[in-house]
């Protein structure tokens, strides 16, 4: 059971360094803080890998219309980069979201993976051999060794000294919290079973704007078309043709929140056709590219732009 004075220390750490709305960075390698303090309205977005933890406030992810909801009692764990929709149902000055997030694509992440599996735990083993069924986002309780971990971890922002001597060990001490959580088997899984599919997505997400096919992707994940396609269905929950439109049409989404035009956001992720990227848009989307963007608030497009 989570003790709630070290709840209360972890919200009063996270609220005291994240004092504007959207993404605070950290002198910590991976770790950002954020706040917002209105409701963003469902919109695409592409998750990279990392754990987002909740201590005030409510979030709700749409993977394939899936939904992961996750407050102060639950964290969001992202293993591979993904093509989602998000929210912010409710927010205001008064009672803001506010979390932080951990990047899972590090050296030390990986380090201490090695460390933990080097360590012969009774069930990696076993995780590592049922990788290609493992989805990769969980939503997961937020257990008392991690609520310590992460506090002791941003207790440092207060002391440069303190952080400079111990950050490396505080933050490892919070990924094996992660690791040895709820979501634990989902990160050993994916990041010790699956790494073929994950150099694939790699892959993409560097290519995005070029002409892509399965097989060089499948090359990639250094796998046959067969092999591949099943992994990587069982991993994304998507074909890989699928997930290449997916990704590409959310890429765009974000460029165009950004301030992209149209045609400029379609040739970013390698449409050479506008009609087709509209119609592809539409289907997705259920609006035009224009449309869409048209309906966007200020205040949803701040929020996507920042955390969402």
């Amino acid at each position: 059971m989570v003790d709630g004075v070290e709840r209360r220390i972890l919200r009063e750490l996270v609220a005291k360094h994240a004092v504007r709305d959207g993404v605070t960075e950290t002198p910590i390698a991976g770790l950002r803080l954020f706040r917002v303090s209105s409701a963003v309205e469902r919109l695409p977005t592409v998750y990279p890998p990392s754990l987002c933890c909740l201590v005030q406030g409510e979030k709700r992810v749409y993977l394939d219309g899936e939904l992961h909801a996750y407050d102060a009692d639950h964290y969001l764990c992202v293993t591979m980069p993904l093509p989602v929709e998000a929210e912010i149902p409710a927010a205001s000055p008064e009672e803001p979201i506010l979390g932080f997030l951990l990047d899972l694509d590090t050296r030390t992440m990986t380090e201490t993976l090695v460390a933990y599996e080097a360590a012969a735990r009774s069930d990696t083993e076993d995780g590592a051999a049922q990788g290609a069924s493992a989805r990769g986002m969980a939503v997961a309780e937020v257990d008392a060794r991690f609520v310590a971990a992460a506090a002791r971890l941003l207790e440092l922002l207060d002391d440069p000294v303190a952080l400079a001597v111990l950050g490396e060990g505080r933050l490892r001490e919070a990924l094996f919290a992660l690791i040895e959580g709820g979501a634990g088997m989902l990160v050993r899984r994916s990041f010790a079973g699956v790494r073929g599919v994950m150099r694939a997505v790699a892959h993409l997400r560097e290519h995005l704007h070029e002409p892509i096919s399965v097989d060089e992707l499948a090359r990639a994940a250094g796998m046959s078309r067969a092999v591949f396609h099943r992994r990587f269905k069982a991993v994304t929950g998507a074909a890989p043709l699928q997930f290449i439109k997916a990704m590409r049409l959310h890429r765009a989404a974000i460029a165009i929140i950004g301030g992209r035009t149209v045609g400029e956001a379609a040739e970013a992720v390698g449409y050479t056709s506008v009609s087709q990227f509209s119609r592809e848009f539409r289907r997705q989307f259920g609006q035009s590219p224009r449309g869409w963007a048209r309906s966007m608030t200020p205040v949803a497009m701040a929020g996507a732009a920042s955390v969402i």
